[in-house]
């Protein structure tokens, strides 16, 4: 069952913008789906969104992400106070067991800094996230237009 799994999930690792499950050890999933990056113009950075929704029964924390594309990933958290936006780095994120976090403008990103190179429309590239409790998880952002994946969809 588990060598199932692992060819599923590496052919869903291969569709950018799907969903993807990883099984912990207590075979429950994080359910990772619509990971997405802006197109950008130049190498100076770029911000990561995507939906991860913790279906166990246990609470896990993103500790890191990675990736070959920039010099520096991080945490982040943008948010508006006395109409003045912000953005803070987080050490870490909470993944509530049960709840779904979403990444997206204006709230948590993935921040790249360092992109080794600007971030072209239809782009795809790995991003690797490490978990307190999942380990390592690698899912694929797929580069869009700057009006995000919606635009897309219409």
């Amino acid at each position: 069952m588990k060598s199932l799994f692992a060819v599923l999930i590496s052919i869903m690792v291969l569709m950018p913008g799907t969903a993807i499950a990883h099984e912990t050890e207590d075979d429950h999933t994080l359910e990772i789906s619509d990971v997405w990056a802006r197109k950008t113009r130049r190498t100076t950075s770029a911000a990561v969104y995507m939906r991860i929704h913790n279906a166990t029964d246990k609470p896990d924390v993103i500790l890191e992400a990675t990736t070959p594309r920039a010099s520096m990933t991080t945490l982040h958290m943008s948010s508006e106070t006395d109409g003045i936006m912000r953005m803070e780095m987080q050490d870490t994120v909470a993944l509530p067991a049960g709840e779904t976090i979403a990444f997206e403008p204006g709230g948590l990103h993935i921040m790249l800094m360092g992109l080794d190179q600007p971030l072209k429309e239809g782009d795809v590239f790995p991003i690797t996230l490490t978990l307190e409790q999942a380990g390592d998880v690698t899912v694929y952002v797929e580069v869009t237009g700057l009006s995000g994946p919606s635009a897309r969809h219409h």
